[in-house]
């Protein structure tokens, strides 16, 4: 950014602070995009399905993973992980993204013509019934019952691995055109068990008639007939003792009595057909190769992708921070919609990257100075990926589903087994309530968030079945290092899109302005405890007041924040280390945080930095390197200009033209900066600006751009800070603004209860105090800057001279 754009920055916000309250709209947002559609996503895509969007109750898989088994026609089979059940078949497409907010507000539908079901209801059975033991109908079956374990990728072919009780099982969906007519097959290897399984195959009327026709070399077909419509399915495999099959509730059962030794056998399933033909069946069945050795797929396959090269921009060094450019291969050969999550790093000093359309990506080529940088797609076909890290060099990526930990078995660069570290989580029908976040810490326990659906309705309680709030909605979860242990930490989050945690332990998340959220801020987690927002309370009473806020963000300022960090590098400012830095999605830019902690309670300083990004920001590390790497996306609500981006922010060493600390004191405010000041211009009364305002608690959606009077409750509008006096330290590096009305307990009043606020309830929420500033440095450095500090408590100390 050059010195024109940062000193035009400058006056607009000090300009922003003389006037009245001023709302500062977004720009135009993106048209809605179709660049979902035109993706290759890769062999599979997990997804939650739908066959049409607009009904809810057409949902029909809640974690899907589409596989593409043909492509001419293209054919689809759809495996859902919780109940470990074939969802659907169909041949003609793939899937279809509807251009609702990018793709991601409604759920995609099968593009085609579907062949086969299965109702949602568990795909296997140890007792012959199929009865849904959850409590709610979402997340795993439990794993005595069956469990996912992950699938492999052999080239473009999809094993699935599961259990069923003590048998070990995979699965290979496949598919053959046979005489023009689709056949969908499921290959099985099964290993000993004495517990009789039962598997539900497929739907089919009540009255169907079953017929089974042996043929030579252990293989068969049924014919299942209603009317003068008929189904032919092909079974090859040697059972220890015969199958039997059965039609139970609509539905086709194979049940397999006691396995004595391992069990591979293929289901062959043919089209609806009028008449008696069977012919083409027998004929595949003759033809049909031997069963493969499934566990040969479990064995790296071919590297699918090839690697793309960038060039990376370095920036200019015209102050205390520069951004460079790591550009994005958003061109590449298979449309791969690039949209940026998360990062971190393996300990080769590669990046790894995770975008919302599904990918992840490493990143060769980082140094000190970039130049070309290498680009590898490691994964495809995750499901929103909200999150990554990296533990012992393997990485693990958050989505809607579940914690999935690649493996890359033999080390090209290609990620060959997606293993189910956990998947306890509820995949809910809404599309608002994104799995965000992954983080760990020093005993090696991972960290991750559940936003809530939008609009939030709590069970029976409203009339959207698509949005009620489950007990995985806006919490944040535990989960023990070897992925085992889930447990619920704290409550009342509504969309926590960022989350860190510091080198104590302590963490910190970000979350948006909604029903119950004034405006956007930024909390320190308090383990057990509410966090404001009330639809996830998960406790019987309504609570009447909750954790304070680190910072409030005006709207105005940020509208959508994403992960705060805190800055642990020691190649940048010793000043500034144990502060903070706050991502913005919103605004596409990054802030400074500075930390204030008065009685046990945290409470911050706003400061925007001058610093231009291409996109909206999500997520940040820092590298070994010492400096901040910075994901990003844009879609609603946000003034980013392209869809994706990943920067690095640099600390140059040359002088920090910002305040260091903002503290609070009785009787005042206290501005702390590393450099001498202009005794004259720092203690002038005209150059600078207070405001101080309070928000509302209440079921109201955000508070729709107004602040709120302290000074004449009910009124709409920031109250002017009257400041007595201004004083310098001795050591020219401290101001002092004298502000007699704040001192201990002046900042616990509330509002009360206004008529005009929906369920509002009465407690403080603190106040918001604008400082904007117009000085200069001993040197004639500008120092011009808007400081939004967030105040709970005032200490009994007052500013020491």
């Amino acid at each position: 950014m050059t010195n024109l754009i940062r000193q035009r920055l400058s006056r607009f916000l000090f300009a922003l602070a003389a006037s009245s309250f001023t709302h500062v709209p977004l720009q135009a947002q993106f048209q809605p995009s179709d660049n979902m559609n035109p993706m290759d996503h890769g062999p599979f895509v997990t997804s939650t399905m739908t066959h049409d969007p607009l009904v809810a109750s057409s949902l029909f898989v809640n974690k899907g993973i589409a596989v593409k088994v043909g492509r001419d026609p293209q054919a689809v089979i759809t495996f859902d992980t919780d109940l470990l059940r074939v969802a659907s078949a169909w041949t003609g497409g793939f899937l279809h993204w509807y251009l609702e907010r990018d793709g991601l507000e409604n759920w995609p539908s099968p593009d085609g013509i579907t062949h086969f079901e299965t109702s949602k209801t568990p795909g296997w059975s140890l007792d012959g019934e199929f009865e849904d033991p959850r409590n709610w109908p979402y997340g795993p079956i439990p794993k005595e019952q069956a469990h996912y374990k992950g699938l492999y990728m052999h080239g473009e072919k999809v094993l699935f691995s599961y259990t069923v009780g003590k048998s070990q099982v995979l699965e290979l969906p496949g598919f053959s055109q046979v005489e023009d007519r689709p056949v969908f097959t499921r290959t099985f290897t099964l290993s000993p068990t004495e517990e009789t399984l039962s598997l539900r195959v497929l739907q089919v009327p009540e009255n169907a008639e079953i017929e089974r026709i042996p043929l030579a070399d252990s293989r068969g077909y049924l014919r299942i007939r209603v009317g003068s419509s008929t189904r032919m399915l092909g079974i090859q495999g040697i059972f220890d003792s015969a199958a039997e099959w059965r039609i139970q509730n609509r539905h086709l059962v194979l049940d397999l009595p006691q396995i004595g030794e391992p069990l591979t056998f293929c289901l062959a399933i043919g089209p609806v057909l009028s008449g008696e033909t069977s012919s083409y069946m027998q004929a595949y069945l003759e033809q049909a190769e031997d069963l493969p050795d499934l566990s040969e797929y479990t064995q790296p396959g071919p590297d699918l992708w090839e690697t793309l090269q960038t060039e990376a921009v370095m920036g200019k060094d015209e102050g205390p921070f520069t951004v460079d450019e790591l550009t994005l291969p958003a061109d590449n050969p298979w449309k791969s919609f690039i949209r940026l999550m998360d990062v971190d790093f393996l300990s080769d000093g590669r990046a790894v990257v995770a975008s919302l359309s599904g990918d992840v990506w490493l990143v060769e080529g980082i140094g000190e100075e970039l130049g070309t940088l290498n680009w590898h797609r490691f994964a495809t076909g995750l499901f929103q990926p909200g999150g990554v890290k990296v533990v012992d060099d393997q990485i693990y990526v958050t989505g809607r589903d579940q914690i999935t930990r690649l493996h890359d078995l033999n080390e090209d660069g290609f990620a060959d087994f997606y293993e189910n570290f956990n998947n306890e989580i509820m995949a809910f029908t809404n599309f608002h309530a994104f799995t965000m976040n992954l983080e760990t810490d020093s005993q090696g326990n991972f960290y991750f968030a559940k936003s809530t659906p939008w609009p939030p309705y709590l069970r029976r309680n409203g009339p959207p079945a698509n949005a009620e709030i489950t007990p995985h909605h806006g919490v944040l979860f535990r989960l023990s290092p070897d992925g085992e242990r889930l447990e619920t930490i704290a409550t009342g989050l509504r969309n926590p899109n960022g989350l860190d945690i510091g080198p104590d332990g302590e963490m910190i998340y970000a979350d948006n302005e909604g029903n119950w959220v004034p405006t956007s801020k930024v909390h320190r987690i308090k383990e057990g405890k509410f966090h404001g927002f009330i639809p996830a309370a998960h406790q019987s009473e309504t609570p009447e007041s909750f954790e304070p806020p680190m910072i409030w963000t005006p709207h105005y300022l940020d509208n959508s924040p994403a992960k705060p960090l805190f800055i642990r590098s020691t190649h940048w400012p010793k000043e500034l280390q144990d502060d903070l830095l706050l991502a913005s999605y919103g605004r596409a830019s990054l802030s400074l945080i500075l930390k204030e902690e008065v009685d046990g309670v945290w409470q911050g300083a706003h400061v925007n930095l001058p610093l231009v990004f291409k996109s909206g920001l999500e997520r940040g590390r820092f590298h070994t390197d010492g400096h901040l790497y910075l994901a990003g996306m844009t879609s609603w609500q946000s003034i980013g200009e392209d869809w994706g981006s990943f920067h690095r922010v640099r600390y140059t060493g040359q002088p920090l033209a910002l305040p260091v600390a903002v503290n609070t004191k009785a009787g005042g405010i206290e501005l702390h900066f590393n450099q001498k000041l202009d005794p004259g211009i720092a203690t002038s009364m005209d150059n600078f600006r207070l405001q101080k305002w309070t928000y509302p608690w209440t079921s109201q959606y955000g508070s729709r751009g107004k602040v709120y009077s302290v000074d004449n409750p009910g009124q709409t509008k920031p109250d002017a800070v009257q400041v007595a006096s201004i004083r310098l330290s001795a050591d020219g590096k401290v101001v002092f603004l004298e502000i007699p009305s704040l001192k201990p307990g002046a900042v616990n009043a509330s509002l009360g209860t206004l008529e005009e606020l929906p369920d509002m309830i009465e407690t403080s929420l603190g106040w918001v105090m604008s400082i904007s500033y117009q000085i200069a440095t001993e040197d004639g450095t500008e120092l011009t800057h808007m400081i939004h500090k967030t105040i709970h408590r005032v200490p009994t100390e007052g500013f020491a001279e």
